[in-house]
């Protein structure tokens, strides 16, 4: 698994808040933020809304835009005795995402740095088939932010 930031999440036991399939057209980001915001403010953490619906925003459009699936994945979970949040999208393209340094006037390749930013870490890890790309958000990343 590759990760780019660390956190601990050891004692952290996952429940799944919301998990759904999306079809690979570009109207699914608007979808996945939606039922993301949705999600979150059903389960009392509407903290989380900015930071997770932007974030979900760059994760849904990368996977929709960089492997031509015609399905991506979503998954909400919450980790208990973390405070944390993870943020999970999957996609049948077995590459990893590359975070690039784009140029100052170039319109697209800041979402993973974007991502990054709003994130305790972030990293993406290998599944049949594909790859499953992953944020965790924290409260204390909130409180900083």
């Amino acid at each position: 698994m590759e990760e780019r930031k660390t956190m601990s999440i050891a004692a952290a036991e996952p429940t799944s808040l919301v998990a759904f399939t999306l079809p690979g057209t570009p109207y699914s980001v608007r979808m996945a933020r939606f039922y993301v915001r949705a999600a979150l403010r059903h389960h009392g953490l509407g903290d989380y809304a900015e930071n997770a619906q932007a974030i979900t925003s760059e994760l849904v459009t990368n996977a929709i835009a960089h492997t031509g699936a015609d399905a991506v994945g979503l998954e909400l979970i919450l980790l208990e005795g973390s405070g944390a949040i993870a943020i999970v999208v999957t996609d049948p393209c077995p590459l990893p995402p590359v975070m690039s340094q784009p140029a100052g006037d170039t319109e697209h390749g800041r979402g993973l740095l974007l991502v990054n930013a709003l994130s305790a870490s972030w990293g993406w890890k290998p599944q049949d088939p594909g790859k499953a790309v992953y944020a965790i958000l924290s409260r204390k990343r909130l409180r900083q932010g």
